[in-house]
């Protein structure tokens, strides 16, 4: 029988918009060819691409670009308001926040993410453990 997974009842998630998943050190937010093409006609441009200043290859990869101070490059801030440009098309990376295996190592990983990181995490809505295998396990739209 498989290991049980120690959220096994579920988690609790609510984006608080903060932010901070898209921000901070440097890192990667990887993009499929099918995710750039989507971004790009999102943003109303003829050829299917990014330009250089949205996105950079990382050997056989691509990746969006970032800021100097650390976020995304299509994070807006605004005042308190803070949001993503091309929300409705943003990669799976980003659309499976926080469910990502990394996160979900252990109760100790996630508790420290959401004590240093993301504050929605363990606020808001339960998920059960068929919804975040499901999510973390999304490779495609």
């Amino acid at each position: 029988m498989a290991k049980e997974k120690w959220y096994k009842d579920g988690l609790k998630f609510a984006c608080t918009q903060c932010g901070n998943c898209c921000s901070g050190d440097p890192g990667y937010v990887w993009a499929t060819k099918d995710e750039i093409r989507k971004i790009s006609e999102f943003l109303g441009r003829d050829d299917g691409w990014l330009a250089k200043k949205h996105l950079r290859r990382v050997g056989l990869r691509y990746s969006l670009t970032e800021k100097k101070d650390g976020d995304c490059i299509f994070l807006t801030r605004d005042g308190e308001s803070v949001g993503c440009s091309i929300y409705p098309v943003r990669p799976m990376q980003c659309r499976t926040w926080p469910f990502w295996t990394e996160n979900l190592k252990s109760k100790s990983a996630w508790d420290t993410l959401s004590e240093t990181l993301c504050p929605g995490m363990n606020q808001g809505n339960k998920h059960d453990f068929v919804q975040i295998e499901l999510t973390r396990k999304q490779r495609t739209w």
